[in-house]
This record gives C-alpha cells, structure tokens and sequence, in this order.
C-alpha cells in the first residue's frame, strides 16, 4: 500500500542502518552536510562487502578484498601529472578521502584547492590525519 513503509520492515531497517552510518561518518569527519551522498555511496560499498547473516556469514560479492579500504575523510596526496604542471609546481595535491569508484579502480576525492569531487588511483593515503588535524 503507498504510504505505509512499516509494511516493508526489512527496507526500512536498511536505510536506518545506512542512515545511522551517514550521520556517524559526517560528525566523526566533521564535515558539512552537502556531503551526505559521498557518505551515503561510501556507506553502502562498505555493507555491500561485508558478510552478511542471511547468507550464511558470505558477502554478496565474490572474491572480496579488503585491502583497499580506507577511512573517511582521511587526507590524501593525489599525484600530479607531469603535464598538468609547471616546472616548480608542486607534485601532489592535497585532497580528503570520500569514497570508491564504481565501475573502476579509484578513489573519489574532494580536492580542496579547486573544491570539487575529482577521481584518481594515484594516492598517497594519510589515514591517521584529517583535514581538521
């Protein structure tokens, strides 16, 4: 029935869940809320990969590695391009963590100089600084 979303306990658990990690992750990070969808994307590949009890503790996804995660909002250098920059021009660029990409190898990156998304693979990753450190 429309508007009667108790009729759907299993979804609704979900997106408190998802909800409840969004919230945690953006006062931890200390970030403002136009961040909400990084952290929401970021939330559910974190759920998607983690094993669940309806599947007999398996994850949805085969072949799962866990090598790759890396804590939100934490301060990352992206590499710089030769060809994108000048010969004294420094060559990393300092960035805050705030997802994975979907169909590709890469990072979803906030990049505080031009303050837009951007994506790279090339990182170094500060997981034990943030930006308000």
């Amino acid at each position: 029935m429309p508007k009667t979303p108790e009729l759907n306990g299993l979804a609704e658990r979900m997106n408190r869940t998802i909800m409840e990690q969004v919230w945690s992750m953006l006062a931890h990070a200390k970030l403002p809320k136009i961040f909400w969808a990084e952290a929401l994307m970021t939330a559910a590949y974190v759920i998607n990969r983690s094993p669940l009890a309806p599947l007999d503790e398996d994850v949805p996804y085969k072949d799962v590695s866990y090598q790759h995660l890396k804590v939100f909002d934490c301060l990352a250098y992206v590499h710089v391009a030769k060809n994108k920059r000048g010969k004294l021009d420094l060559k990393t660029r300092p960035c805050i963590f705030l997802g994975y990409g979907d169909n590709e190898f890469g990072y979803r990156l906030w990049n505080l100089e031009e303050k837009k998304v951007m994506w790279s693979r090339d990182i170094v990753f500060m997981e034990e600084k943030t930006i308000t450190d």
